[in-house]
């Protein structure tokens, strides 16, 4: 059967005479060593069985965008017949039907192979905060992997899978991508469905796409775009055509932080340098309110949001939960609904001072973590830590932005650098053209 060349590795495989199924078969099995990876896999005879009905479906001519690749899922994402705990033992409930992005691309081919490890309840940026074993970097084990997806980035990165589902709130689908050398595409709040979850914010959740190249996460991306009409938090607003761009014009903050690591502040430098030598123009912005906004969605009442799905379990099962996730989740209590307002209605201030400050610029171009920590040194200080990895992430969802994370030129200390790109609702096509262009100058450069 004939397939989309689409991944590098499916493509390989296809020239060694794998078929659909030895393809899938050896996922699993590459799955099934990596225990730090996935909280639950796939029955044997059901991956093969997935396998078979994509060989069927392709000899009847149909047209399978994603056939024969492998995915896996975040635990807190429903896939039909398995358990979505929020790598919280005890927690949870059987799914009876899978969520609509996961339903989209199985419908397009792609096998699912597991649910994938993650910080305990989606709370945590940093990849330790889940029972053991803790997931290990994929570049560096003593390297923290970043989370909460912490499972979904490394098992690409790994080469387990070929493309996987996080969840992203505050950045969970772009700080592990940072972490792990890949790519993490972060769609427009409500573009891609958001129905078949564990929430941490149901307001701003977001399912994000892991994969080794922008092109290969444009490719699912286009398979799970679009409104679904039975999510209320649909987003429903204009989406930009990709556009070629002859020249851009990148917004970048006027202050930046690296919080002592030099090798990060180095990288993010020669790939902002790397960024002008394709044409691009850097101007500098304020970035104020977009910290402020940032700021709000683990500093505020919008913290209270995450007591919905799970506050009940915490109360009556408090040894049953970390304690980082227990504190992070337990804050959500000392608010009033006289402070949710409040804070609505400086987020939608924040919202126009941000597009003012963002003006005409194609996108704004940030380090996507400001550093990297090892495993002992977040578990030392796991809450100031924790929130340090999100400075440049925690803004987007809260403000409908869009953003993309892509692997930079590697740090002269051999971990992986990420830049960001993020920009307004339905930006997101502009913005995979941006990263690609982007990806290609690192790549010629390396």
């Amino acid at each position: 059967m004939k397939l989309p060349l689409l991944f590098a590795e499916i493509a390989a495989k296809r020239g060694q005479g794998m078929d659909i199924k030895a393809i899938a078969r050896a996922a699993l099995k590459a799955a099934s060593a990596a225990p730090d990876c996935f909280v639950s896999l796939c029955a044997a005879a059901d991956v093969d069985r997935q396998a078979e009905q994509v060989d069927v479906n392709l000899a009847a001519g149909a047209k399978l965008p994603l056939a024969g690749l492998t995915f896996c899922v975040k635990d807190n994402i429903d896939v039909a017949a398995m358990a979505s705990t929020g790598n919280c033992p005890g927690f949870g409930r059987v799914a009876d039907t899978s969520a609509p992005a996961v339903q989209r691309v199985l419908d397009a081919g792609a096998i699912l192979i597991g649910k994938n490890t993650m910080d305990q309840f989606a709370t945590g940026l940093n990849g330790t905060r889940s029972p053991s074993p803790i997931c290990q970097n994929a570049v560096d084990p003593a390297i923290i992997p970043g989370g909460s997806s912490s499972g979904s980035a490394v098992a690409v990165a790994k080469g387990i899978c070929d493309f996987a589902f996080g969840s992203d709130t505050g950045g969970s689908g772009r700080v592990p991508a940072a972490a792990n050398g890949i790519v993490g595409l972060k769609p427009t709040p409500g573009l891609v469905s958001g129905r078949g979850m564990v929430y941490c914010n149901r307001s701003f959740d977001v399912i994000p796409i892991f994969a080794k190249t922008v092109q290969d996460a444009r490719r699912v991306f286009e398979v799970i775009e679009g409104p679904d009409p039975s999510d209320p938090f649909a987003y429903t607003g204009a989406v930009a055509k990709a556009q070629n761009h002859s020249t851009l014009r990148l917004a970048v903050p006027d202050r930046l932080d690296h919080f002592g690591d030099a090798a990060a502040k180095a990288a993010h430098q020669v790939n902002l340098d790397l960024l002008k030598e394709t044409g691009a123009t850097l101007v500098e912005i304020d970035f104020a309110p977009f910290a402020e906004a940032g700021q709000l969605v683990f500093g505020s009442a919008l913290v209270a949001e995450r007591l919905i799905d799970y506050g009940r379990f915490i109360a009556q099962n408090p040894d049953a939960v970390l304690p980082p996730v227990a504190q992070a989740i337990n804050a959500g209590r000392a608010y009033s609904a006289q402070d949710l307002f409040e804070v609505l209605h400086r987020l939608a201030q924040l919202k126009l001072d941000c597009k003012a400050a963002l003006g005409g610029a194609d996108a704004l171009v940030l380090p996507t973590i400001p550093r990297l920590f090892t495993v002992s040194e977040m578990l030392a200080d796991p809450m100031s830590l924790n929130t340090i990895m999100g400075t440049y992430t925690y803004f987007a969802n809260p403000l409908g932005f869009a953003a993309i994370a892509v692997p930079g030129r590697m740090r002269r200390d051999g971990l992986p650098s990420s830049v960001c790109f993020a920009s307004h609702a339905g930006c997101d096509h502009i913005l995979t053209d941006i990263a690609q262009r982007f990806e290609t100058s690192v790549t010629q450069r390396t």
